[in-house]
C-alpha cells in the first residue's frame, strides 16, 4: 500500500548521503557497484536541486514492507538460513521498488510532475526527511521497512528545451 505524503516541513539535505554508497557491506568491501555506474546513482544522478523545484509542493511516498513477516515465511521455507539469509534484499527489494515506482509514477502524471525512488542518490537524507513526517523509519529494520520516492514538479532552468 504506497502512502504519499504532501511534504510540509522540506527535505532534510545532506550530500553526505551521496557517500553512504561507498561504504562497505559484507561482500562488497568498495560498497554498492552501481556507484559511479548507474545514471541514477552518484556521482552521475544531479543533485535534488536540480532535479525538482525546492520552492514547489513535494510528495514523499512511501512503499512500506513487512520485513518481519518475509523473514519469517523464508524461515520456514528454508530453516537452515543465516539471519542474514533470511533478509537478504534480492529476495523482497525488487518487488518493493517496483511498487514504490508505480505509486510514484501514479502522483506524478496526476499532478504533472517527475520522481525519483532514490532521493539519497541526490543527497536527500531520507531517514531524518520521514521522520519529521510521523512514519517509523529506522536505519536498520527489523520489523517495517519503509522505501522512500519523491515527486515533485522539474526545475524548468536545469532542463534545456
Amino acid at each position: 500500500m504506497t502512502i504519499p505524503i504532501e511534504l510540509t516541513t522540506g527535505l532534510v539535505i545532506d550530500y553526505r548521503a551521496r557517500e553512504w554508497c561507498k561504504l562497505p557491506y559484507p561482500d562488497h568491501s568498495h560498497g554498492c557497484p552501481n556507484y559511479d555506474h548507474k545514471v541514477t546513482c552518484p556521482p552521475k544522478v544531479c543533485l535534488v536541486e536540480d532535479f525538482v523545484d525546492l520552492d514547489q509542493i513535494l510528495w514523499l511516498v512511501v512503499e512500506p514492507f513487512g520485513l518481519a513477516d518475509h523473514i519469517s515465511r523464508m524461515r520456514t521455507k528454508h530453516p537452515d538460513w543465516s539471519d542474514r539469509q533470511l533478509k537478504c534484499v534480492l529476495y523482497w527489494q525488487g518487488g518493493v521498488n517496483s511498487r514504490l515506482g508505480k505509486g510514484c509514477q501514479e502522483l506524478a502524471s496526476e499532478v504533472g510532475g517527475i520522481y525519483t525512488i532514490c532521493p539519497e542518490a541526490m543527497g536527500v537524507q531520507v531517514i531524518k526527511t520521514v521522520k519529521r513526517t510521523g512514519i517509523p523509519i529506522k536505519p536498520r529494520p527489523n520489523g517495517w521497512v519503509f522505501k522512500v520516492g519523491l515527486v515533485g514538479f522539474r526545475k524548468e532552468s536545469s532542463w534545456k528545451k
